[in-house]
């Protein structure tokens, strides 16, 4: 399919139908999902079932901004994330239709395309008219800080979109690290320091060792063992989230690691992540729960991430999402994150069945955030 370029005043927009013939972005991308390999990666994926994607490279000649946003368009039920927020809220499937998603569900943090209110507005009009093209039922960005949000929806507002909806949908879990583990364990909440230490030392008695895999051979071996264990573990939580695929894929995201956890040689559980900029983003975990020693293995896995991060000079921790209590626990802050959704046409029961779902999920984080917090 042929795309017009989008303009608007200051910014060029152009279409390409793989990340790598976009011309180079101006800035590293903040995050791994929004380097070109993750892009490049999710554009070949079959766990989540994308139908087509697309790819704008915006440039901004006054500010010297210039990147480009993906953008994927899957079925109703296409996205096993989004599937899982639906699933947590006890809700029915939102979509009546097809969906266009600035970068997926599946990543944590999206928000290409709103450096600048120019920017967003040329990544709100080329997504609109995107979706138009290939009917899809709304175009979603995911994974938003506020000012992401509100920037997003200010630009579908001065396009004249039908509908803008700026909702929370999720919190991510972070904080520093410190130069030694002995202080990445103050700052923990007193009241559970003892027993999270108790149970890290109990599972390195036992015999549990990190394998910290960091080459693309010693992964890609792994991942047979491990993806059963990440599927298992989703499934537990009520949605089959990930497939061998992604864990394939996503090897050459930079920084990609598999912090495996054994006993005698066997894989008891591992955590799939990114060490990027200095930071530990942990992503995906599994676990063996047939193993004597699973009851134990997640926080210990969780403690010895904190310990290896260290060992290599990151300075953050990124845990991911979901889980509220076994994060707060380890002394991880929440993190609110937004997703703004274009409806494309009227759609009075897709907006009621949107704001239900972030109330829901609201409600379930609220015990977790501060007081003051706003959903």
């Amino acid at each position: 399919m042929t795309l017009p370029r989008t303009d608007v005043p200051q910014v060029t927009a152009r279409w390409y139908e793989d990340p790598d013939d976009a011309p180079a972005d101006t800035r590293r991308a903040p995050h791994p999902s929004r380097t070109r390999a993750w892009a490049s990666a999710w554009s070949t994926l079959t766990t989540e079932r994308i139908l087509e994607h697309h790819h704008l490279h915006l440039a901004d000649p006054a500010t010297g901004n210039a990147e480009t946003v993906s953008f994927f368009l899957t079925t109703a039920d296409g996205s096993p994330y989004w599937t899982s927020q639906e699933t947590d809220a006890g809700l029915p499937p939102v979509w009546p239709g097809r969906v266009l998603y600035a970068g997926s569900p599946h990543a944590e943090y999206s928000g290409a395309g709103t450096a600048t209110a120019a920017m967003a507005t040329a990544t709100t009009r080329a997504g609109l008219d995107l979706a138009a093209r290939l009917g899809a039922s709304a175009l979603v960005h995911p994974g938003l800080d506020q000012d992401q949000a509100d920037r997003l929806t200010a630009a579908a507002r001065a396009a004249g979109a039908s509908q803008a909806l700026d909702l929370a949908t999720d919190v991510a879990w972070t904080r520093t690290l410190g130069p030694t583990l002995d202080q990445w364990w103050q700052g923990m909440p007193s009241r559970q320091r003892r027993d999270i230490r108790r149970r890290w030392r109990r599972g390195t008695e036992a015999g549990l060792v990190l394998d910290p895999l960091t080459t693309s051979r010693g992964i890609l071996d792994m991942v047979p063992a491990f993806a059963p264990l990440a599927a298992g573990t989703a499934d537990r939580h009520g949605t089959r989230l990930y497939g061998s695929d992604m864990f394939e894929q996503l090897l050459a995201v930079p920084g990609t690691v598999l912090l495996a956890a054994r006993h005698d040689g066997r894989l008891v559980g591992g955590i799939y992540g990114w060490l990027y900029d200095g930071c530990l983003y942990l992503w995906a975990s599994g676990l063996d729960y047939d193993h004597p020693l699973a009851p134990l293995a997640y926080t210990w896995l969780m403690c010895e991430s904190a310990r290896w991060a260290i060992d290599q000079g990151a300075i953050l921790i990124d845990a991911g999402r979901a889980n509220h209590l076994a994060k707060a626990r380890l002394g991880h802050r929440p993190r609110i994150l937004r997703t703004v959704v274009h409806l494309i046409g009227h759609q009075p029961a897709t907006e009621r069945a949107l704001r239900r779902l972030s109330e829901r999920l609201g409600d379930q984080a609220a015990p977790h955030l501060p007081t003051a917090a706003r959903w």
